[in-house]
């Protein structure tokens, strides 16, 4: 950096301000003759100064660096830019000289600079008339004016939010002094500037970078600001108004009515200056003098800086996101604005971008209503807090992101209505510190127990009793949790499991695929805890998600993943930027990558449709396909339900901010089901705007998994059963005697049932028959006609019938027919009981029974 003036004066002392009088006026001369003579090096006493006029300038008075407003846009209902927000360390809209208007340009050469075009950068005819003994008026052209604001706005104005530290501390503190050091350095600079730049480029750059007041910079900021008109729209007594501010920008501006009376003390003197230098005519005068600076005459618009002042009430946390994610390190460390943290800070605080984001900003003042009307802040029983994130199933773009509060990050926030914590991300992005997931989380289980080739299908032993399931690396440790809403079954099948949202049957399920494995697939679709990177505890309870705490953001990743075929792609928030000159700046590009196989994700999508279907107060109108699951934390204090279509995957989160209020014994059931009814009515919103398909078809072998059907071995003596089942690689247990239709000592049943998918190794109950419901089995009726009623008789004893149960009618017949069966009903081969009477028709010589038969 140059070197700085060290001349100093002591005030109050003679010989001091005579010498730097002297010493000044000489390097006056100096300077002023270096714009008439270029080329010709300053040399003299003070060249330790670092007076030299043709030395590069700093970077920081280049006037192309003004800090200017930024603006975030989403996408409105046809899909089209619509700005959500603007933002900036000072209010500021860069405009050409033409767009500035007629009347600021000339108020500010009238009222500061009437020799503006005349001279080189320092006016020598106000130098002298200030150095005079007597002498009044300022010596500073706007060239120095330009040159000593944009120190200000450069090294002074950016501060490194992380250390509070300017960007040049010393040049800083210099323009506090009133020193002939600091006049020298101005002019220097201003020399320079007047060299590289046109009369005309430094006249708007400096009705650029003017502070009018209140945080407002630039003639079309302030124009819009104090008037709210565009600065080519200005009059003359509105022009002069503002010029007139940039005097003392804090008294002089028209925020407050009780600087009215002091800027229209300026303003009057600008517009006789205007009429002085022949800028505005006699008449022209009179009726901008006429005018009183007023309310009538001041028509301000209310600043709409920061995320605080989103356009639209539903995007402020988003906007804060993006502004995060703008000022924060990517994954990879590098910065989306810069090379380091400084150029990136450095390039927000100039501003100027024009930043597109994924949000749709009519889902998310849909999402916005139900949040409201299911969430209320009326709820004053408990911090009650509801957040929703809702993104693009094939890019990972965040559609929707919303919570029941309004944002105001200050220290004056409301705390019964507002918050600068993103309930929906981590930390680092604004966040805070997530929530218990609670049974959102199995999906993760699932996802491990497909991956290690068991099948959807298999049944499981679900009572509650302690296990000792898998946690990593072989190590076992016992765990015992109940199930949540009270629901139990001997045994289901994983999707029975999923859709009763059975505790124990994960459990069982986590005797075979360990918590690593869970963590490990968890991690591939976008779910860490809280705050974290990595799992760094391994609880048996992240089987059921109460291990830890997670985001929305985090638990609707997932639901990407799967519908998306097992696509992970990282959430995106920032489509492009512009930057202020006009050129595009790198945004990360799409980060997917395959986290689960296809067939993996098609047979999730298959149980997660089924949980959805028979759980139908998640399930969205519509004819669409979701996939979803719920989610409660131990105790209620936090709720959950995750979902998505084909399209959009959603996640909803209502609970306590803090604290452990029990949700179900404050509310009843009505309470804790608005997790689903705001679950459907964002689902419904999406769904509108972004139509789901079908899902993936399950892929068979992998829906099959190594399951195997179990034999029947019904109505088998034990040792056969035994025999036959531990054949198929099963072990065998006999269990206790039970009332049943097979004979007695019999097998009745088995435990799983006959045909049911189980695992290779499953243990076999078999359960035998007492026999108190036995019935023999029914026989054919044998063929009779044609035998002799002995026979007959001998016929039915053979096939299990009682012969005394024949009912025999004679008949006449000639006499080889006699003794002789001629008809029988039932028919032979009807079925019955031993005791069914038969009747038979037999040959007699008589109307009667024939006694030789």
């Amino acid at each position: 950096m140059s070197p700085r003036s060290s001349v100093r004066h002591a005030p109050g002392s003679f010989l001091g301000s005579l010498v730097g009088l002297v010493g000044f006026s000489v390097v006056v001369g100096l300077l002023v003759s270096a714009t008439v003579v270029p080329g010709v090096a300053v040399a003299s006493s003070t060249a330790n100064s670092g007076i030299d006029v043709f030395e590069s300038l700093p970077d920081f008075v280049q006037i192309d660096e003004q800090s200017e407003v930024s603006t975030i846009y989403g996408r409105d209902a046809a899909q089209q830019p619509v700005p959500i927000a603007q933002f900036y360390s000072q209010n500021r809209q860069i405009v050409s000289l033409a767009d500035a208007g007629r009347w600021a340009p000339l108020a500010a050469i009238a009222g500061e600079d009437a020799r503006f075009y005349e001279h080189g950068g320092v006016d020598v005819i106000s130098v002298v008339r200030a150095l005079s003994p007597g002498g009044d008026g300022g010596a500073s052209s706007l060239t120095m004016q330009l040159v000593r604001q944009q120190i200000v706005e450069v090294a002074c104005a950016i501060v490194d939010p992380a250390t509070g530290a300017r960007q040049d501390e010393e040049l800083c503190a210099n323009q506090t002094t009133d020193s002939y050091g600091r006049k020298l350095q101005e002019m220097r600079f201003a020399i320079g500037l007047e060299q590289r730049y046109t009369k005309n480029e430094i006249l708007a750059a400096y009705l650029n970078i003017a502070n009018y007041g209140d945080a407002t910079y630039g003639i079309q900021a302030a124009a819009q600001r104090y008037f709210s008109v565009n600065a080519n729209q200005l009059t003359i007594a509105q022009a002069a108004s503002l010029l007139a501010t940039v005097q003392y920008p804090t008294n002089l501006n028209l925020s407050q009515p009780a600087n009215y009376a002091a800027n229209q003390e300026r303003r009057d003197y600008v517009i006789q200056r205007m009429h002085t230098v022949g800028y505005i005519t006699d008449a022209q005068r009179d009726e901008a003098l006429a005018i009183p600076v007023d309310d009538a005459f001041v028509q301000p618009r209310e600043l709409q800086s920061g995320c605080m002042a989103s356009y639209y009430g539903s995007t402020g946390f988003f906007c804060d996101y993006v502004t995060q994610l703008l000022r924060n390190p990517q994954p990879d460390g590098s910065y989306i604005l810069g090379a380091d943290r400084d150029a990136a800070q450095r390039t927000l605080a100039l501003g100027g971008l024009q930043i597109s984001t994924s949000i749709d900003v009519t889902l998310n003042e849909a999402v916005q209503v139900s949040l409201d009307a299911n969430v209320p802040l009326t709820e004053t029983r408990l911090q009650y807090g509801g957040a929703v994130t809702q993104l693009e199933v094939s890019t990972g773009r965040i559609l929707a992101m919303a919570q029941n509060r309004d944002y105001d990050n200050t220290e004056s926030f409301d705390p019964a209505t507002e918050t600068g914590v993103n309930y929906n991300v981590d930390r680092a992005y604004g966040g805070g510190e997530g929530f218990q997931p609670g049974s959102g989380y199995k999906i993760f289980t699932l996802a491990a127990w497909i991956e290690a080739g068991y099948s959807v299908n298999t049944s499981l032993d679900t009572r509650r009793m302690p296990r000792d399931v898998l946690t990593c690396e072989g190590a076992r440790q016992e765990y015992d949790p109940n199930n949540n809403e009270g629901f139990s079954s001997a045994r289901q099948n994983v999707v029975g499991i999923f859709v009763n949202s059975m505790n124990t049957g994960v459990t069982e399920m986590g005797t075979r695929v360990s918590v690593c494995q869970v963590q490990d697939a968890a991690t591939r679709m976008g779910t860490t805890p809280a705050n974290q990177d990595a799992y760094d505890t391994h609880y048996p309870s992240w089987f059921i998600g109460t291990g830890g705490t997670v985001t929305p953001m985090a638990m609707a990743n997932a639901f990407q993943t799967i519908a998306n075929g097992g696509v992970h792609c990282a959430p995106r928030a920032i489509d492009g930027i512009v930057a202020r000159d006009g050129t595009e700046i790198a945004v990360p590009p799409l980060d997917c990558e395959q986290a689960l196989t296809p067939e993996v994700a098609s047979v999730m999508q298959f149980v997660l449709q089924e949980v959805t279907n028979r759980n139908p107060k998640n399930n969205p109108a519509g004819t669409a396909p979701v996939i979803s699951k719920t989610g409660t934390s131990d105790a209620v204090r936090q709720t959950w339900v995750n979902g998505a279509s084909s399209t959009v995957a959603t996640s909803v989160w209502i609970g306590n901010i803090v604290g452990e209020v029990n949700i179900f014994e404050l509310g009843g059931r009505a309470m804790w089901d608005r997790r689903s009814v705001v679950f459907t009515d964002v689902m419904e919103a999406a769904l509108a705007r972004y139509p789901g398909g079908a899902f993936q078809t399950p892929d068979a072998a992998t829906l099959r998994g190594n399951a195997v059907p179990l034999p029947n071995v019904a109505g088998q003596t034990p040792d056969e059963a035994r025999a036959t089942l531990e054949g198929a690689g099963f072990t065998v247990v006999v269990g206790s005697t039970v009332a049943g239709a097979q004979e007695a000592g019999r097998i009745e049943y088995s435990s799983p049932g006959a045909d049911a998918l189980v695992l290779p190794q499953t243990s076999v109950t078999l359960l035998v028959s007492d026999g108190s419901l036995f019935t023999p089995p029914e026989a054919a009726i044998p063929s009779l006609e044609g035998m002799t009623l002995d026979a007959a008789g001998a016929a039915m004893g053979a096939a299990g019938f009682d012969a005394a149960n024949l009912q025999v009618t004679w008949a006449r017949a000639d006499p080889a027919s006699r003794c002789i069966v001629l008809d029988q009903n039932p028919d032979s081969g009807t079925g019955g009981p031993p005791t069914s009477p038969v009747s038979i028709v037999v040959g007699s010589d008589r109307d009667g029974p024939d006694p030789t038969c």
